[in-house]
């Protein structure tokens, strides 16, 4: 698929927009981590850190972070309670770097980025993506790796990984991808992302939401045609922690799962009569936008509902969609069936 967005202006410079929360203890190891990921590239990188409604040292510590391989520029506000969110902090910190134009990364303060980070979405964004989304990592607690509670961190690995199978078969039949292309791995997180400028003004910034705005950021550059590139170079590695800053982030899903009997699942589920319907829109030539993650879309799935659901989406990819997709590959090649 050709970039919608043509005419692309050299990439001059990285912006990184960080929004940041009472994070002294962390900010260190994330602003290293930067500078080390910066000195691997060939054009200046700035990080935009917004600190907002802080109470620790935070903005100081960022302050302090003058290098020539990275320059820290602070700005400190404080959201009404009306406002105060991880998405809305986002959303101000990305809009400030894209004032530099050029390419615009955002990642977490509680991250840690790979020496590549940055000269990866710079080699994906000159190859011709106008956004980029990259891999993360953690370390799950020890209790949500155990027993019971381990239950829908595997039922959810399991069914993820036929929707993404699903969804990857959707995308080469409606020609967004290239045939030899491998399977995406559609991880879409704020903690490593990157969006040319003039793509980011196109959507309109990041979608103003409390939470999910990764998630909603990704599906509008997706309604708007740009193309999206998974990246597994580009990669960061975040805290896993319990006690985190975010409404709707990870640390509040964490100890969610720990706490119920039956939690729910990941609101980017679908259940398997949506998934085929998506499937037959697919089959008959029509245009499929994957749903927008960031939206809980029918019913929100837990645990007991997946453990139902898994076996249905399993017969419904060996019965119908790999055998349909392997004729519509037969096809394509001119090979007979």
């Amino acid at each position: 698929m050709k970039p919608f967005v043509t005419g692309f202006q050299d990439i001059s410079r990285v912006s990184i927009a960080i929004p940041i929360k009472d994070e002294a203890s962390r900010l260190p190891r994330l602003l290293h981590s930067l500078i080390l990921s910066a000195q691997g590239c060939d054009v200046p990188v700035t990080a935009t850190i917004l600190v907002n409604n802080s109470s620790d040292r935070s903005a100081e510590i960022a302050r302090s972070y003058a290098n020539t391989a990275i320059n820290a520029q602070v700005r400190e506000v404080t959201f009404s309670a009306r406002t105060a969110s991880a998405g809305h902090a986002r959303a101000a910190a990305m809009r400030f770097a894209s004032s530099k134009g050029g390419l615009i990364m955002t990642t977490d303060g509680d991250a840690l980025v790979h020496p590549r980070w940055i000269a990866s979405a710079l080699q994906e964004a000159r190859s011709g993506a106008d956004l980029v989304c990259g891999r993360i990592s953690s370390r799950i607690p020890i209790p949500l790796r155990r027993g019971a509670r381990a239950r829908i961190t595997v039922l959810e690995s399991e069914y993820t990984a036929l929707m993404h199978e699903l969804r990857f078969y959707l995308e080469q039949m409606a020609g967004l991808l290239d045939p030899r292309a491998r399977q995406p791995h559609y991880v879409e997180s704020g903690a490593t992302i990157a969006i040319r400028s003039e793509a980011f003004r196109l959507i309109g910034g990041c979608p103003l939401v409390r939470h999910s705005e990764d998630r909603a950021l990704v599906a509008a550059a997706r309604r708007h045609g740009l193309r999206i590139s998974y990246s597994d170079r580009m990669r960061v590695r975040v805290s896993g922690r319990l006690m985190g800053r975010a409404e709707g982030g990870m640390a509040e899903c964490l100890r969610e799962r720990m706490a119920s009997p039956d939690p729910l699942a990941d609101q980017a589920v679908l259940d398997p009569d949506l998934l085929l319907s998506l499937w037959t829109l697919g089959r008959r030539g029509m245009p499929v936008i994957w749903p927008d993650r960031s939206q809980v879309h029918g019913s929100r799935l837990r645990a007991s509902d997946l453990e139902v659901a898994l076996p249905q989406l399993t017969d419904l990819m060996e019965q119908i969609v790999r055998p349909q997709y392997a004729a519509w590959r037969a096809m394509e090649q001119g090979v007979a069936v």
